[in-house]
């Protein structure tokens, strides 16, 4: 089989060695190239644990039984037994009957993109609406096409095979039913708490700002760098950092603060691959809801990675799936140390390194001035004899120690001002 890609790597100590594969009608698949999708599909098999050993990509049109054509299957069979391979992995999302059918030529376990993302997902989640979210997507996944589940994803291991609590997931219709209406009640218990405490969130003056981007982008090093900014800060609040694909999956709250000395929330989300699947969308519900609900959107790409444009489509256009491509949004490119040249940004473009802080500071800056758009920054002199509007500010503000200092007059303060309470305080400029 010529077209057939071997890997020299060696793949001794995996229990599962896969063949990826692609049946391409087209040019494209997922928003990207083919062969770009197909280094994608790689690297997530890597992060679920297991190796890629070979790659086919066969441009013909899908075989609505089998996927690919029979005879092209039968001689794919003998060369993956004699490699050693005993999963095959599917770019596209399969139907019931064409994995059944592959697994009985084949002896392999099938697994399509769908079943490799929610097994992803289901190993990274620790959060308990995440967990029960995904074992739901990955049950309704198997009922769909629950024909496909009755042999290898029965008794074997490895990918697809276990729910977010490490348990085996079910492959009986009834009990999955029944298992489903269970995870509905749980889901709907936890999603009431969530709009509770959103509400909370809502009713305060810190604005929110939600960090997507690509897998692997340095979104997560990005941010705690700016929760470092809180001065109440530990490490026990910054956010883990993986060199995996798809590595942070929870929804994770923090704090940091601006130059202008005033607070804002961030969310760091899912990291993002191309066209994700409505079935993992749904199990993500919560990441998505605070995407909407933020103030600014930051958007994270590795202007290191060969594959830029790649993830500028992607990201597009997963926006768009999410309905929030009109949000107000920057785009951070990270990693620029790694260029040999930096571009030029503008009002809403930034390169930056947040290993090495290289422009960091404007990154900060940029952040402000979408957040506080109209804050004037001005210094005031208040009397002694006025101490409480002194008190008065340092509720509604933050200040530091270098903010204000103490003169023979009065309180001399430097201090960012909304215009409502430049409004207020405005007989007090010095």
């Amino acid at each position: 089989m010529d077209n057939l890609i071997i890997s020299n790597k060696d793949t001794a100590d995996f229990e599962e060695v896969a063949l990826t594969l692609a049946v391409v009608e087209g040019q494209t698949i997922h928003a990207t190239s083919v062969e770009e999708s197909m280094i994608e599909l790689k690297e997530l098999v890597q992060s679920a644990g297991s190796e890629v050993k070979a790659e086919l990509i066969l441009h013909q049109k899908i075989d609505e039984n089998y996927y690919l054509d029979r005879p092209t299957l039968d001689e794919l069979t003998v060369q993956a037994d004699e490699l050693g391979i005993n999963i095959i992995v599917v770019i596209d999302e399969l139907s019931g009957t064409q994995m059944k059918n592959m697994e009985l030529v084949t002896g392999k376990k099938i697994v399509d993109r769908t079943i490799l993302l929610l097994d992803i997902f289901s190993s990274r989640a620790n959060r308990r609406e995440s967990k029960l979210q995904i074992e739901k997507a990955q049950l309704k996944y198997r009922l769909s096409k629950l024909e496909a589940f009755q042999n290898k994803y029965k008794y074997s291991d490895g990918i697809g095979v276990n729910s977010p609590n490490g348990k085996r997931l079910l492959t009986d219709e009834n009990k999955i039913n029944r298992k489903l209406s269970a995870l509905d009640i749980e889901i709907s218990i936890v999603v009431k708490n969530r709009f509770v405490q959103r509400t909370k969130k809502s009713s305060s003056d810190i604005p929110l700002v939600a960090f997507i981007g690509y897998t692997n982008s340095g979104k997560s090093t990005l941010i705690n760098k700016l929760i470092e900014k809180d001065p109440y800060h530990s490490k026990e609040s910054e956010i883990l950092v993986a060199h995996k694909m798809l590595s942070t999956q929870d929804v994770s709250l923090r704090k940091s603060r601006l130059m202008n000395g005033k607070y804002f929330l961030l969310v760091d989300t899912v990291g993002f691959v191309s066209d994700i699947p409505r079935t993992v969308r749904t199990a993500f519900r919560s990441t998505f809801e605070e995407v909407a609900n933020a103030d600014l959107i930051v958007t994270v790409y590795d202007a290191s990675s060969n594959g830029l444009d790649a993830q500028k489509s992607i990201m597009e256009y997963t926006l768009k799936r999410i309905g929030v491509e009109d949000k107000k949004n920057i785009s951070i490119y990270n990693k620029a140390d790694k260029l040999d040249e930096i571009p030029e940004g503008d009002n809403d473009t930034l390169y930056l390194s947040a290993k090495t802080e290289m422009n960091f500071n404007e990154f900060l800056e940029m952040l402000q001035d979408n957040l506080y758009p109209y804050d004037m920054y001005t210094k005031l002199l208040i009397p002694y004899s006025r101490y409480d509007v002194f008190n008065e500010i340092k509720e509604t503000e933050s200040l530091k120690m270098d903010d204000f200092a103490l003169t023979e007059v009065g309180i001399e303060l430097n201090i960012s001002l909304s215009p409502e309470n430049y409004d207020k305080y405005k007989i007090f400029i010095k």
